[in-house]
């Protein structure tokens, strides 16, 4: 048993660099995200380092877009448990002030939207 981050979005997601190994996936649709999984991050994110990596991922893909949203969740990856989302949180992308926001239980789904910000 393996956990993984999965990631989703309303916008097609491309391969990030840096230390956090993502993956292309095609689970489809896990029960409790709105959108395809479309990345994987093989034993999760479990340091702030990988954090903040993720943090800059989640800005760099959605920099083009006035409004966007990417859905990151931490699940178990087993052949003897269901994937499926326990607990959902919902951040706006400028109200995270610390990557450890990004540090998730296990089970939990964190919906993170992109908004115009009006000043």
């Amino acid at each position: 048993m393996t956990n993984y981050y999965y990631l989703a979005s309303d916008k097609i997601m491309r391969l990030g660099n840096g230390s956090v190994d993502f993956t292309e996936t095609h689970a489809g649709v896990i029960p409790g995200f709105d959108y395809p999984i479309q990345l994987e991050i093989y034993n999760g994110i479990e340091k702030e380092r990988e954090s903040r990596e993720l943090l800059q991922y989640i800005r760099n893909h959605t920099a083009p877009y006035k409004a966007c949203t990417v859905q990151v969740a931490n699940l178990l990856n087993s052949n003897k448990v269901e994937l499926r989302v326990q607990k959902k949180h919902k951040l706006l992308l400028h109200e995270i002030i610390d990557p450890k926001q990004l540090l998730l239980q296990e089970g939990h789904l964190l919906t993170i939207e992109k908004v115009p910000v009006t000043q």
